[in-house]
């Protein structure tokens, strides 16, 4: 079961790296391995993060420079997926941007 990073969050990941190669100080390639490894946990343990305390609907897992995934397990009969929502920096006000998702 190999994470979906849906489109919310693709557009995340697009600006943390526009953001990490503009002001040069962090590797994006960091950033990239650190989401990979995160991507590899959630396909051979996806409930191993725990529940966002705000919306317990979804997973949060930190990563690379206090950024915040926001995942959820959906079942479909027998099977299950990872979809991830969000990728948010954990110093934006990240409550109004989860609470909302459906």
């Amino acid at each position: 079961m190999k994470p979906i990073v849906l489109s919310l969050a693709k557009s995340d990941l697009k600006e943390i790296h526009e953001r990490l190669v503009e002001f040069g100080n962090i590797p994006p390639k960091k950033f990239r391995d650190s989401f990979s490894g995160l991507c590899s946990n959630i396909t051979s343990m996806p409930y191993m993060y725990p529940k966002y305390e705000l919306n317990p609907n979804y997973h949060k897992a930190v990563i690379e420079y206090d950024y915040f995934v926001f995942y959820k397990v959906e079942k479909s009969g027998n099977k299950e997926r990872a979809a991830i929502y969000r990728v948010l920096h954990g110093k934006r006000d990240i409550s109004p941007l989860i609470e909302n998702l459906k």
